[in-house]
């Protein structure tokens, strides 16, 4: 019976890749390798358990070899399914990876070979994140508070902060801007002219916060925007909530 090694990993990207880089060598010795994201739940007996801390270089080489030799869209493959909720992402991903890689130069093609459990898993997981990380592009909503910096809180199923990241790095790199997961207590935090980065466990305080701000006028600016192009002979209730589920719009000023 070969060995089995579980990689306790931090629940992140650089969390996963890392525990990747660390399997690997359990893996070319033909041990079977899992990772697990946190405190694991029951030990099983005859395993070996592994604390693996995240590590931005070991992490760093792992992605830089997948966009190489796989290939852009499979690492945005790999990004997406790591950022859901599933427990099984990081032995999935550790999977696909060693897959993908066993091919000498690599096989581009191996995230398309839904045949294969773990892929198949991880098609459904980048879908349904993709898909919420879709629809935060346009459903955040920032406001001024103290010293002119934009403040914004969401709420989504999956810890989608590292992916809409980019998107408002974009859009507004010469701001100051905070967007805080309620739910995960992280936040996103943006210096003017400068990269974004995570703050893991916050804990803001969002009505301190907030009540240091614009005391309501952005708010008041989005209700009169929305009113301004709203026709109401044309409005039609059932596909703004298939469009808009209630769900997102308690953030959301102009149904405040």
């Amino acid at each position: 019976m070969n060995e089995k090694y579980v990689l306790v990993c931090e629940d992140s990207i650089e969390g996963i890749f890392t525990g990747v880089y660390e399997g690997w060598r359990y893996g070319n010795r033909g041990a079977e390798v899992e990772l697990c994201m946190g405190p694991p739940g029951q030990s099983e007996l005859f395993c070996h358990y592994v604390d693996v801390a995240a590590d931005q270089e070991k992490a760093g080489k792992v992605m830089r070899t997948i966009w190489r030799q796989l290939g852009r869209a499979s690492y945005e493959h790999l990004c997406y399914a790591a950022c859901s909720t599933d427990k099984e992402k990081g032995t999935c991903i550790y999977h696909a990876v060693r897959k993908g890689l066993s091919y000498g130069q690599g096989n581009p093609a191996i995230l398309e070979d839904l045949k294969d459990p773990s892929i198949l898993k991880l098609s459904k997981l980048r879908q349904t994140v993709w898909h919420e990380m879709h629809r935060f592009l346009g459903f955040v909503r920032f406001q001024e508070i103290q010293d002119g910096i934009l403040f914004a809180v969401i709420c989504p199923d999956n810890p989608i902060l590292p992916l809409i990241g980019p998107h408002f790095e974009d859009r507004l790199p010469r701001e100051d801007w905070i967007i805080y997961d309620e739910e995960r207590r992280d936040a996103l935090l943006h210096p003017a002219g400068k990269p974004f980065y995570i703050v893991r466990g916050a804990g803001l305080d969002i009505e301190r916060v907030q009540g240091s701000g614009d005391k309501g006028e952005y708010a008041a600016l989005w209700k009169v925007f929305c009113q301004s192009i709203s026709v109401t002979e044309r409005e039609n209730l059932r596909v703004q909530r298939q469009n808009l589920p209630y769900k997102y719009r308690r953030y959301m000023p102009e149904f405040w």
